[in-house]
């Protein structure tokens, strides 16, 4: 199963997976995946990686030019945190919740952690949660296949119920479109 949460640049969606998140786990919900944290640099701001599953935060996105890494944009994926990134995705288990904070135009590009997430999209009984711009929001869809996507709005007021709901097994699928 794969939810998508979406939204404009800079709404809110870390923010929403972080309160979520935290009630999940006390809920007993095990959880994997990634955040990226916004945090304040030299340049403006970066991001780091926070590691769900032990919590440690390292470096992932930098405007300062690094040789040879992937970029986007203003951005430079940091190597080792970005080879980080896609080993969380890699070691997905089926249960768990993997949440991949955010799918964006280098992923749609086949960059990043693309090659990484698209080994574990049809891992039987994976659950997924994808956070993705609402600006590409069709094009990344449209990537992951007609089968099985789940979208929902940050905007909606019910969105983390919804989620929840979906994620979770209090709502049947067919009930799951946001």
């Amino acid at each position: 199963m794969i939810v998508v949460l979406s939204g404009p640049l800079h709404s809110g969606k870390t923010n929403f997976l972080r309160r979520a998140l935290a009630r999940w786990q006390e809920r007993g919900h095990q959880v994997s995946g990634y955040l990226s944290i916004a945090v304040s640099g030299d340049s403006g701001v970066e991001y780091d990686l926070l590691d769900l599953r032990d919590g440690r935060l390292r470096p992932f996105l930098t405007r300062k030019p690094i040789p040879g890494a992937e970029s986007c944009g203003p951005f430079y994926f940091v190597p080792g945190a970005l080879e980080q990134a896609r080993a969380i995705i890699a070691a997905a288990r089926p249960d768990e919740l993997l949440v991949v904070d955010e799918v964006g135009p280098l992923e749609l590009a086949g960059g990043g952690v693309w090659q990484a997430l698209h080994a574990v999209v049809s891992r039987p009984g994976l659950r997924l949660l994808l956070v993705v711009r609402e600006d590409i929001l069709e094009d990344v869809v449209a990537r992951l296949g007609p089968a099985g996507v789940m979208t929902f709005d940050i905007k909606d007021p019910s969105a983390e119920q919804l989620v929840e709901s979906c994620l979770f097994g209090t709502r049947k699928l067919d009930d799951c479109q946001g």
